[in-house]
Formats: C-alpha cells, structure tokens, sequence
C-alpha cells in the first residue's frame, strides 16, 4: 500500500510540511536579523517587537514539531498493523480460499430481461447513452447495470 494513501485521511499533508518550512524560514531569518540588530543600536521599540515576533514564532514552530511527530507516530503505527495484517494474510492456508470459491458460486446478475438487452446492446458495441435511448431508460441506470456485470464503463460527466 503506498504510503500516500495512508496520509489521505489524516490532517498531515502538503500544505502542513510547507507551512511548516515557512515558519521555520521565517524564524531562522528574524533570529538572524535579531542578532545582527543587536550588534548594531536599534530603537528599542523595534528590538521589543522583533523579539515578540521570535518567540511567537517559536512556540508556533514547537507546537506544529509535536503535532507532526504525534502524526509521524500515527503514520509508523498504521504502518506496523498493515505489514502484521499482511503477514497473518500471507500465513492463511490457500486451501481454504479454494474451498470457498467451490462452496459460495458466484451469483449472476442477469435474472432481469432489461439487464440481459443492455449486456447484449453493449456486447454489440452500444454505448451507454444509445441503450438508455432505445430502451427509454436513465443513463445512470445502463451504466449502474453495465458496472455491476463487471464491464466498467465511463461515468458521463
């Protein structure tokens, strides 16, 4: 499983790690410009504000540190139980799928004659949007049928 699916759903993303270089950027920077200011004189008002600046900078850059380690712990734990699932599913005996496959026949859907006219419409090369047409039925409904059979088609835009 890529490692992409498993920030999908978490609040980790791209957008976070940028704003997070930025902050730390932006910090680097007015620490920088802080220890230059101070071996040049800078009206007191400035050097206040700039060292509130820093150290709000600070405990934000602390504060989105631990959120990304508690995410990056997240992260290595869905990582661990995947690679244990996988392992359990690795050691399950094939012969019990086999089993299942000769006890469980898979059903057909093709029961209803409407069902079986759209699989031949489109066995013949229709479209989704020609059957609906003929068979004066919704798109929507062909494609549902069509997608069920196992013959994946284009959902309309």
């Amino acid at each position: 499983m890529p490692i992409v699916t498993l920030f999908a759903d978490s609040e980790f993303g791209v957008r976070e790690l940028l704003l997070a270089g930025g902050a730390i950027g932006i910090g680097v920077l007015l620490v920088g410009w802080g220890l230059l200011s101070r071996k040049r004189e800078v009206p007191g008002h400035a050097r206040d504000g700039a060292e509130k600046l820093t150290r709000e900078l600070i405990d934000e850059l602390e504060a989105r540190a631990e959120r990304l380690e508690r995410l990056i712990e997240r992260a290595e734990n869905a990582i661990s139980e995947l690679r244990e699932t996988e392992q359990r599913a690795a050691a399950r005996p094939v012969i019990a799928e086999a089993k299942i496959r000769q006890v469980s026949p898979e059903p057909t859907m093709i029961t209803d004659p409407v069902h079986r006219e759209v699989c031949a419409m489109s066995d013949d090369g229709l479209n989704p949007v020609d059957i609906a047409r003929m068979l004066q039925m919704p798109t929507g409904q062909v494609e549902l049928i069509l997608n069920l059979r196992g013959r994946r088609v284009a959902v309309r835009n």
